[in-house]
């Protein structure tokens, strides 16, 4: 498990490695290279907030060099301002870049299980993850609400199975999306359950109330994630049975024109 995903810390840290980089670069050559990392983090996570940001610094690097090179050999107040901004610039740009690392990594974590769609900010996603089941869900939303509460919960069991759920849902959706748009109809207590299982965690009341409640809950998740395997299972074997129709009557067909042999 690393800082802020379920990935490999050596995982985390290579995908940061252009911040670290853009830290160490403190000398502008001839701007610093904050906004650029700033701007391909915005297009791989696909945060317009960071976009937008990315472009405004690198206006204000772009004006801090040419007022570097306008008033360059003197050592006027307007060159001390420069040289002031130049500095403020890197400390706000890398400071950036360091708070914004972990939601970075989280969608970096989501791109590889699904694409990502364009999103304003950050704390946008994560109000939608928070809202009740019921206000509304897209298969990607779906999924998103899956890897959170998985992050946020301590049991690896449930880890487990919450990994199953998404590993099938996935399936489910390269097969059919109007199935796996009735799938999110069919299994939304599941993203609930999980929503009180947490809650019940950071309770930290042990007592036999909280363990039952717990242990019933554990076991929703788990027959939820056998249930939806033979879901899964018996939408593909419907696939499989009529692709073998098809290809019933056409190698019929085949032989109705003489092409092949008995």
């Amino acid at each position: 498990m690393g800082f802020a995903t379920k990935k490999s810390k050596r995982w985390e840290l290579q995908q940061l490695a252009w911040t670290f980089i853009s830290i160490l670069m403190f000398v502008p050559l001839p701007v610093h290279i904050f906004p650029f990392v700033m701007l391909a983090q915005a297009r791989k996570s696909k945060i317009q907030s960071w976009y937008a940001t990315g472009v405004i610094l690198l206006l204000v690097e772009v004006a801090l060099f040419a007022s570097f090179v306008y008033f360059f050999g003197t050592l006027s107040q307007a060159m001390l301002l420069t040289l002031g901004g130049s500095v403020t610039s890197y400390i706000v740009g890398n400071g950036l870049l360091l708070n914004r690392a972990r939601p970075y990594l989280q969608r970096l974590e989501l791109a590889e299980v699904r694409p990502l769609a364009w999103i304003p900010t950050a704390a946008s996603r994560n109000k939608m993850q928070l809202l009740p089941q019921a206000v509304l869900d897209t298969p990607q939303l779906f999924i998103e609400r899956l890897m959170h509460w998985r992050k946020e919960i301590d049991n690896r069991a449930m880890h487990r199975d919450i990994d199953k759920i998404i590993h099938l849902f996935q399936l489910l959706e390269q097969s059919d999306k109007m199935e796996a748009e009735r799938f999110l109809v069919r299994h939304s207590t599941v993203v609930n359950v999980l929503m009180k299982y947490d809650e019940i965690e950071n309770s930290r009341l042990n007592n036999s109330v909280t363990a039952e409640s717990k242990k019933k809950l554990e076991d929703v998740i788990a027959k939820a994630a056998i249930a939806i395997e033979q879901e899964v299972t018996n939408q593909f074997k419907s696939g499989i049975l009529d692709v073998s129709a098809e290809t019933d009557v056409y190698i019929q067909s085949l032989k109705n024109r003489n092409l092949l042999n008995e």
